[in-house]
C-alpha cells in the first residue's frame, strides 16, 4: 500500500524535523558573526525539511552534497 506510512517513514519524518530545527537553530547562532554560513544553514534546513516536495533521492544527494561543500568550506570543524 502506497499511501500508508510505516514505522520507519514516520521515524524518518521525525529525524528530518529534528534535524531541521537543529539546522535552524544553528543558523541563528551564526547569523552574528558569519552571514553566508547562517545562509548556507538555512538551505540545509530547506532541503530537509520533511514537508518539501523533493523526492527522497534527490534529497539526500542534495544534503550529502551540501555537506562536502560546507567540510571543504570549513564549516563543520
Amino acid at each position: 500500500m502506497r499511501g500508508s506510512k510505516t514505522v520507519l517513514d514516520k521515524a524518518e519524518d521525525f529525524v528530518e524535523f529534528a534535524i531541521f530545527i537543529c539546522l535552524i537553530v544553528r543558523a541563528y547562532a551564526s547569523l552574528q558573526t558569519d552571514f553566508l554560513e547562517s545562509a548556507f544553514y538555512v538551505l540545509l534546513a530547506a532541503i530537509i525539511l520533511p514537508f518539501t516536495k523533493i523526492n527522497k533521492p534527490a534529497k539526500r544527494l542534495l544534503l550529502v552534497s551540501g555537506f562536502v561543500l560546507g567540510l571543504k568550506i570549513g564549516y563543520f570543524n
